[in-house]
């Protein structure tokens, strides 16, 4: 691969694996490169990886030449060193490296099942579109379904969710009309379409299209949220039960609205709870509630100090909100934040400080009265981090992802299984193909 890039010196002059996986010339030429939103960050699909490109306070020009589709691999270093606030490197081990056939590019967050780990890849498997697969607490990995064949659904971006002893999630693509679908998989990996988005609809579509999020449960039926379609083309909130009878409870609109929502819903006291990466009174995103069918805008965020693109889910601690966004703050890499219910916002870190992480695509955990998150980029390597926070603010970097070959770009939330964190990430790894991890908290 020939290549020349000049970009802003804010990676000191460096690519990242979360920018460089998303420089594949051929399909940069192809109408399969998407924006998936109003903000110009995109996604590739011939490389397939789902790393975004970012051109929201960092200003970037890439001019390439490419001969074939190798290359930009993921830099190596020195493993991970204590930082210069004192943090501790825990104990970090990788589970599993992807290596395509049996997924590539994971973005979700995992769930625990029955005494194993489930979860999805965005692209690999037999068909290139995608897997579910589990991996036991021996470290026996199994690809449970690939995704691809016929009508089936392509690119499961979102993770996976129980109810009732099966497992139920979305794709962002494929299915009847290609706007993807809700699918339903048991542990012995037998999968079944339970709703295809944008059937028998026009554009705009007052149905729902592409999810990109995980799906909650509430009352024993799922919701969740598409990032395109709608009465307005902003996405939607819907639910859908276990029979695939589908209903659109709410579309993202204009004036001041929230608009395509990346992450899932948040169930508290009967009231659902979310972020838009878009929309709201600024542009920015916003936070919403949900609840008797009525939508309401909490907080609208203004794009400086306190963060911009909030993609990641909420979470819940003693009835406080706490979230990321993937931008703004005061080095305008990110921040966490707390809001009430009622929407009072504060925030409580700002990413992007001397051997910090930045970036945070991916909602918190609670563990032990702890926040524990991602950030796709930054740290020692500039790959990502893994971070513990406290509820005021006070943060710790545990792990910087990107050294020796280990996992680079971890877009998902962790996991908390029997006291240990475990995660994936979208590149890294022996073949380039992503990483599942564990840590300790």
């Amino acid at each position: 691969m020939l290549a020349s890039l000049a970009y802003s010196n804010t990676n000191n002059g460096r690519i990242s694996a979360a920018e460089a996986s998303l420089l594949d010339l051929e399909s940069m030429g192809r109408a399969n490169v998407r924006p998936i939103s109003p903000d110009s960050h995109w996604r590739t699909d011939e490389k397939r990886r789902t790393y975004e490109m970012k051109s929201i306070g960092s200003v970037f020009a890439l001019t390439l030449a490419m001969v074939g589709c190798s290359g930009l691999a993921i830099p190596t270093g020195s493993p991970a060193a204590p930082t210069s606030t004192g943090d501790v490197v825990p104990n970090y081990k990788t589970l599993l490296d992807f290596d395509g056939a049996d997924g590539s590019d994971p973005t979700s967050s995992l769930i625990a099942l029955k005494g194993a780990l489930y979860g999805t890849t965005y692209t690999g498997g037999t068909y290139n579109d995608g897997t579910v697969f589990s991996i036991n607490a021996a470290g026996k990995e199994g690809v449970l379904h690939s995704f691809g064949n016929a009508v089936d659904g392509s690119e499961p971006f979102g993770g996976l969710v129980a109810l009732g002893g099966r497992m139920y999630g979305t794709t962002f693509r494929g299915g009847a009309t290609n706007g993807g679908i809700v699918f339903s998989v048991d542990t012995e990996g037998n999968e079944r379409v339970l709703y295809n988005f944008g059937v028998g609809h026009g554009s705009p579509l007052p149905d729902g299209r592409n999810p990109e999020a995980t799906l909650t449960v509430l009352n024993g039926t799922l919701f969740g949220t598409t990032y395109n379609g709608g009465l307005y083309g902003n996405g939607t909130i819907f639910n859908v039960n276990a029979a695939g009878d589908e209903s659109v409870f709410y579309n993202f609109g204009p004036g001041g609205d929230g608009a395509h929502p990346y992450a899932g819903l948040l169930a508290l006291n009967g009231t659902l709870y979310g972020t838009t990466s878009a929309g709201g009174a600024h542009g920015e995103g916003a936070l919403f509630s949900f609840s008797a069918g009525k939508e309401r805008v909490l907080y609208s965020f203004r794009g400086g100090s306190d963060g911009a693109r909030p993609d990641g889910g909420l979470i819940a601690l003693n009835g406080t909100l706490y979230g990321v966004t993937y931008k703004g703050g005061a080095h305008d890499g990110g921040t966490a934040f707390s809001a009430s219910t009622q929407g009072k916002e504060r925030v409580l870190e700002s990413f992007g400080s001397t051997g910090d992480g930045v970036d945070p695509f991916a909602g918190l955990i609670v563990l032990n009265g702890m926040l524990y998150g991602t950030t796709t980029q930054g740290g020692t390597h500039r790959e990502g981090v893994a971070f513990a926070m406290t509820t005021a603010g006070k943060e710790s970097v545990l792990y910087a992802f990107g050294s020796h070959g280990e996992g680079a770009a971890p877009f998902a939330a962790l996991t908390d299984w029997n006291g240990m964190l475990y995660g994936v990430t979208a590149a890294g790894g022996a073949t380039n193909n992503g990483t599942l991890f564990q840590i300790s908290p």
